[in-house]
Formats: C-alpha cells, structure tokens, sequence
C-alpha cells in the first residue's frame, strides 16, 4: 500500500511539473521594472521592510506572486502588482530573480572615473547645468538636450521649472521616465494636443538627449499646502478602499524611483499633478505600466486626490 501511495505521488509530481510553466529570465528582467521599487533592480532590496529576491528559488516566488493575485495571501501593495500579472509573467519574474546573485555572494568594485564635472550656464534666475558625466549614467546627451530644449521652454521653463501651473515641472525627473513619456506621445500611448505636435519630428537620439538635460536640472521646491489626510494616504493608502500607499513607487520623499520608472512628484505643480491622477481614474491617460495608477485611481475620491495633491506638491 505505502508503495502504491509513493508511487501516486511521484506520478502527481512529474504531472505538476510538466505542468508547470517554464520561466524566461530575460523577459522577467524586462518586465521587472515594477519590482525595482521595493525590491531593488537585481533583488537586492533598497528597504529593510521589503524582501530581497535575488537568489531565491523561483518556485516560490511564482506561488507567492499567485497568492497574492487571488487573494491567498494579502498585502495591500502587493495585490495590485499582481492583479495584471498572467501565470508566463510570473514565471519569467521568478525566473529572473532566481538567476540573480544574493547579497552575501555580491561584491562591490569602486569607480575611480565616477567622480562627476559641472559647468553651469545662468540664464536669467535659473542656474542651468550644461555638462556633466552623464554619458555614463544617461543614453542621452545634455548639452544636446540643452540646444534641442527651445522648443520646450515656454511651457516648462529653460531649466525645467515651469511656473504654469498646468503644465509639469521636467528639472530632477529621471531621464528614463521622461523619455518614455516623450515616445508615448510620439506613439499616441498618452495624448495630449500640445505635445503630439512638439514630438512629431522628435527621434530616439533627440528624446534621450532631452531627458538627460532635464534630468540633471535641480528642481525648485514645492509650494503645496501640506495635508494630514493626503500624508495618511500617501504612506498609508486605504486599506478599506484597496488604495495602495503612493510610498511603494514614489518614495518617502517623493523623489520616484528612477530604476523603476516611477517619477518623482515632490515639489510638482499642484494642478498638474491633479489633472494626471483624474486622467488616470477616468481612463483618459493610459500609459501606466500594468494598469498601477490606474487600478489605484479608480478608488480616488475628488476629495482624496485634492489632498494628495496638496501633500506631495509640499514635499522639498
């Protein structure tokens, strides 16, 4: 009998196994942007209170990411990442992070050629940096960027800081997500009357060369009024509604998370910003990856967004 039950289970485990879908650890590494937030690009977490997931075995964390998709297990930050996620995602995530190295088995080698060199050009009040090592961080160019950025000037200012509260603040915004942001209106992925025009003619070289001026320009402050219901939802969200901490993806300080192509929105016109989570609830911005912004704005109130709005644009 006890042969026979071994027997059954070794047969239930092969089948499992075939079943099982196989990982592709380049595409997870593609689609583990998300992650970078809490979990660190490699796995390797940046916050103490989130998991590092480099090196651990890809079967678990396939469980863990289906767990969390049908409510199995509960995190509130964790449930929307997941909702999204199909059975071949999860096992490309795994797989990925599975191929990573951990912590303890990591070295890290010092670069003697880090060391960063600025010249700075003032125009008018704005300090404006026109070169700097950003080859090495940046596929863009700055002073490129910077001879290209005429066009962006009435809009958003020469260094980035716009003062029409309509339109966003680029100065201190990562290069990446800027570029992104500049191709997705080129594409029609996010709309916007005014800058389908400003893009049109914009190429690859043009758009990475307009994020890495940008994103070397020092942002001003933020002039918001700070608000303890907007701080409440901003670390905490709303667990009642399924409202996701603003914290997971754009930091303690607002600053985003550049690796994973969450911006920052500390110190960003209050009308912008509230324009942008409306568009996302009402579904007329849609380039979010996974559907994040809007699967949590959705839940918003008019009152809840006017006090994020508040909150973050008081952020220094």
């Amino acid at each position: 009998m006890k042969k026979i039950i071994f027997s059954l289970l070794l047969v239930l485990g092969a089948i499992n196994t075939a079943n099982a879908v196989e990982g592709d650890a380049q595409a997870g590494k593609d689609k583990s942007s998300v992650c970078g937030a809490c979990h660190g690009a490699t796995g390797i977490n940046p916050n103490p209170t989130y998991p590092d997931l480099a090196g651990q075995h890809a079967a678990y964390i396939t469980k863990q990411l289906a767990d969390f998709k049908s409510g199995a297990r509960s995190d509130m930050m964790m449930a929307p990442m997941a909702a999204n996620l199909s059975e071949q995602d999860m096992a490309d995530l795994a797989a990925y992070f599975a191929s990573q190295k951990r912590a303890s088995e990591r070295t890290e080698a010092a670069d003697d050629n880090s060391a960063p060199t600025t010249a700075a050009a003032t125009t008018g009040s704005a300090e404006i940096v026109t070169s700097t090592p950003a080859k090495a961080i940046y596929a863009g160019d700055v002073k490129a960027g910077q001879e290209k950025s005429a066009m962006c000037v009435a809009c958003h200012g020469a260094d980035g800081n716009s003062l029409v509260a309509i339109y966003p603040k680029l100065a201190g915004q990562s290069a990446s997500y800027l570029t992104k942001q500049l191709a997705d209106f080129k594409s029609g992925a996010r709309k916007d009357p005014v800058m389908v025009g400003m893009v049109a003619a914009l190429s690859e070289k043009d758009m990475q060369d307009l994020g890495a001026f940008f994103a070397v320009q020092t942002p001003t402050a933020g002039v918001g009024t700070a608000s303890n219901v907007g701080q409440k939802l901003y670390f905490g969200g709303d667990a009642e509604k399924g409202i996701t901490a603003c914290v997971a993806c754009h930091g303690v300080n607002g600053k985003g998370m550049a690796q994973a192509g969450f911006p920052a929105l500390a110190g960003q016109n209050a009308a912008y910003l509230n324009k942008q989570i409306a568009s996302f609830r009402d579904g007329s911005r849609g380039n979010d990856r996974n559907d994040m912004m809007r699967n949590i704005a959705i839940k918003l109130s008019d009152n809840d967004i006017d006090e994020l709005v508040k909150y973050m644009s008081s952020l220094k």
